[in-house]
């Protein structure tokens, strides 16, 4: 089976996937957003997913055995960011993982499958990753070990989401359904929306530099404080972040910044309140910065796309602020679609 067919396969399961309805009347009896796993615990996402694409079977969800109790529900989480998919846990996740090998999952929970519920419909599929599972690049949302366990901090549950273009592949987090089951359960907060506007080519050589200019507008009913490069400098920017990702469309690979310089903060949990800029909600901030340490750019037709995140080092405990909350990402911008 060609690339491009299993591709297309993938779709119409995903799309089959978030239409199913539940059909197990012991499901989401009392939650209106919740995790499950599935009732055998060594079921891999491979066992599930090679089936239901060979039959195609419009009621794919429904016929996958779940537990009968949730793994997580809308009970265990503060509030959800539907900007950058994390949960604000009431505890600690490690309440809810296993015991840990080496501060990761263990191999038993590496590709394993697991249930989004929003308010007795079932919605999609997902699965735990660890760092070094198997090496099929699922494209799935996924809860993975070492955004998780190492990068986030310990009340934080992130369910992310990998892949550059999408093209025909729906972000199965954007689920309408898994929106408005979070705003019944009040713990919805909306973030931010970040949109990529322009992108220049400049000094375009073996080493190559790009400028280019965001917006991020404050969906949220706080106001929220993000990093801004106009006060901490491009260099100390681009250390949370790794600027514009480009694919050109005759090429496989992905173009990054991969000799790009960064200004490093004076250890791994110093953060200052300078470096943010405040949003108030229904507002938006334009940002220009120009970035270097890109490979060269044949000429041709490229697809770009600009992910965003703040700080992780803030704790729990300083996040809230009077007039506001610091955002802490990630979240992903439109993809422009360029001619060089």
């Amino acid at each position: 089976m060609g690339k491009a067919l299993k591709i297309i396969l993938f779709t119409v399961f995903l799309t089959s996937m978030q239409c199913s309805k539940v059909d197990n009347p012991s499901v989401l009896t009392k939650n209106d957003f919740a995790i499950y796993l599935l009732q055998n615990p060594d079921t891999k996402i491979e066992d599930i997913l090679t089936k239901e694409l060979a039959d195609q079977d419009s009621a794919a969800l429904s016929k996958i055995e779940i537990q009968k109790l949730p793994w997580l529900t809308n009970n265990d989480i503060d509030f959800y960011d539907f900007s950058c998919h994390i949960a604000y846990l009431k505890q600690d996740k490690y309440h809810f993982f296993p015991p840990l090998e080496n501060k990761l999952f263990p191999i038993s929970w590496w590709d394993k499958p697991f249930m989004v519920i929003a308010d007795g419909q079932r919605r999609y599929v997902g699965l735990f990753k660890g760092s070094i599972s198997s090496g099929v690049d699922w494209p799935l949302p996924k809860i993975d070990d070492e955004q998780n366990l190492i990068s986030n901090s310990n009340d934080l549950l992130f369910i992310s989401w990998a892949w550059f273009y999408n093209g025909t592949l729906n972000d199965s987090r954007q689920d309408i359904e898994v929106k408005k089951a979070l705003g019944k359960a009040n713990i919805l907060h909306n973030g931010i929306t970040l949109k990529l506007k322009k992108i220049i080519f400049d000094n375009n050589a073996d080493t190559a530099s790009v400028e280019y200019t965001y917006t991020i507008l404050n969906l949220d009913q706080e106001n929220l404080y993000v990093i801004d490069p106009d006060k901490m400098g491009p260099g100390l920017f681009h250390y949370y972040n790794n600027g514009p990702v480009f694919q050109n469309v005759d090429e496989p690979n992905l173009r990054e910044s991969t000799l790009k310089k960064v200004i490093a903060p004076q250890s791994n949990d110093f953060w200052s309140r300078d470096w943010f800029t405040k949003i108030y909600s229904g507002d938006s901030i334009t940002r220009t910065v120009n970035l270097k340490g890109y490979p060269f750019f044949p000429s041709g037709i490229y697809y770009c796309e600009l992910s965003f995140q703040c700080v992780k080092q803030i704790p729990k405990s300083q996040r809230t602020l009077s007039d506001g909350r610091y955002w802490l990402g990630p979240t992903k911008s439109n993809v422009l679609t360029l001619q060089y």
